[in-house]
């Protein structure tokens, strides 16, 4: 009982962290602030990725689409494939990916 009570706890504290989990409602860094006291520039997905690559953290922006899906790789298409994609399948209307000072790709895709 007490494995079970543990593996449960565990399994909600990830889906806490996770980039689309059923938790995104108090993330931190969601909305156009970042969490922080200024504004985010989220005009476009090029835009958003720049910002996510200068932080180092993943977050959703929000836009003037639908669906936004964000991610982070070590080249360009690995950032955009781990970017989180909408049930209705489809094409992103923009992208934008962005390299971090460390080396590691940023993406924003936008549907």
């Amino acid at each position: 009982m007490f494995k079970t009570i543990c593996t449960l706890l565990l399994t909600a504290v990830l889906a806490m962290e996770a980039c689309a989990g059923p938790f995104t409602v108090f993330r931190r860094g969601v909305g156009n602030n970042g969490g922080s006291g200024y504004s985010v520039d989220t005009s476009s997905a090029q835009s958003v990725a720049y910002y996510l690559a200068s932080t180092q953290r993943v977050g959703h922006y929000g836009g003037n689409y639908a669906f936004e899906g964000v991610g982070m790789g070590g080249s360009a298409q690995a950032a955009i494939n781990s970017c989180c994609k909408p049930r209705f399948g489809g094409q992103p209307r923009e992208v934008g990916v962005a390299q971090s000072a460390t080396g590691m790709f940023y993406a924003c895709c936008r549907w």
